[in-house]
């Protein structure tokens, strides 16, 4: 892969950093994201497009972390993916040859209108991840085409969309930027593509020049600069490690994990619950944001466990023996769908968006919570866990702790 720089000194800020010469193919004054900085074609990244196929099951342990030790682990993972492809994923809406994941429940899109039925690009960052690891390529492909279909004018995709297809939600949202961006480059080793390198390249220069705060914080869309909430749970350091791998930039592998981490010890109480939302300079409770750990940080444990499990990350450590202790005295079943910051739960509902991503903690030396989580998300019980976002993190969760969902790049 040619490589047209590689940053040697570090940027205070993100504008300085991006006006060294962004290769990555970033969108430029017209707002477009382009491929011109994307791979290349005179050689490949190591690791990168070169090293698959990774046939399903893998059931590998990454790092210092352990897998679940219930039987038949992989294939209960597979059975949670069929059904969960059964059931959201639809051509309907999505012509073309594409698929999209579809959404039953209601979402409030931009100025709170209402659409059921429809899809989010967080939905289609999940099934991405779901069918590389599956290496199911067919519905990957799919998936694919209806985002590239929904790209907004800065290259990334639009967050909601209704039934039919039109936009509702007319920006990015940086968590499904980022597992799509991910999915793709685990593609291009899965498969051994640099189509889907070059993808994922223009995308990741997308997301440099615009979602991230001069500090190199993530911010929560393509369209959010102007304001200063954060999702912590948004923060997905073991993905930018490999974002700066794939466009030759420490930019990413330093500085935006670096500001991840600041952000994540800022926001952790004593049993690692951080709130759905804060301030960039993390302040919890001001107007419209959620001060507790519920439907967007739940997803922290999960994000974060990725990077103590593939990269030996400390700082990941440190959280998770927080985090992992807390959910192991409650124990996996009991697991309720909100707490306080301190601990009280604020809410009865039991299901994987919870329990499965607290089990990924339990990866970090909490056997009992591991296998607690693994064994609730084989039993799929239908109080609270079948809407659409539990499901989609039931089979993300179930694939990482049966050891199917892995760094590529270090295989």
């Amino acid at each position: 892969m040619a490589h047209r720089y590689l940053v040697a000194l570090p940027c205070l800020a993100l504008v300085a950093c991006a006006s060294a010469g962004n290769s990555t193919g970033a969108a430029g004054s017209s707002g477009a994201a382009g491929t011109s900085g994307a791979a290349g074609t005179s050689g490949a990244i190591p690791g990168l497009g070169m090293g698959g196929p990774f046939n399903f099951p893998q059931n590998k342990a990454s790092g210092s972390c352990t897998l679940t030790t219930v039987a038949n682990a992989s294939s209960a993972a597979s059975s949670a993916y069929s059904s969960w492809k059964s059931t959201y994923v639809t051509t309907s809406g999505a012509p073309g040859g594409a698929a999209r994941v579809t959404n039953p429940q209601t979402v409030n899109c931009d100025n709170n209108v209402a659409v059921t039925g429809g899809t989010v690009s967080e939905g289609m960052g999940y099934g991405m991840l779901a069918a590389v690891y599956m290496g199911d390529q067919s519905t990957f492909d799919q998936l694919l085409a209806y985002v590239n279909a929904h790209l907004d004018a800065k290259g990334l995709m639009n967050w909601c969309l209704d039934s039919g297809g039109a936009v509702k939600g007319a920006f990015s949202a940086s968590d499904g930027d980022e597992d799509i961006i991910w999915s793709l480059l685990m593609a291009s080793d899965q498969w051994n593509s640099t189509t889907y390198l070059t993808t994922a390249q223009a995308m990741i220069g997308a997301m440099k020049t615009y979602s991230l705060f001069s500090d190199a914080s993530l911010e929560n869309g393509d369209n959010w600069n102007t304001s200063d909430h954060i999702h912590a749970d948004y923060f997905s350091p073991a993905y930018y490690r490999v974002f700066g791998k794939a466009t030759n930039d420490i930019f990413w592998s330093q500085f935006a994990v670096d500001a991840a981490y600041k952000h994540l010890a800022a926001l952790t109480g004593n049993d690692g619950l951080v709130p759905d939302s804060s301030t960039l300079e993390n302040t919890i409770g001001d107007s419209g944001m959620g001060t507790n750990y519920t439907y967007d940080a739940c997803r922290t444990p999960w994000r974060i466990a990725m990077d103590y499990c593939f990269n030996a990350e400390p700082r990941a450590l440190t959280y998770l023996q927080k985090v992992g202790p807390f959910f192991n005295g409650v124990g996996a079943a009991n697991i309720g769908d909100g707490y306080s910051p301190t601990g009280t739960q604020t809410s009865g509902n039991h299901n994987m968006a919870f329990i499965g991503t607290a089990g990924v903690a339990g990866m970090a030396g909490y056997p009992t919570l591991l296998d607690g989580a693994f064994n609730f998300g084989v039993s799929n019980p239908a109080n609270g866990n079948n809407a659409y976002f539990p499901q989609s993190l039931r089979v993300v969760t179930m694939l990482m702790m049966s050891g199917n969902f892995l760094d590529y790049t270090q295989q």
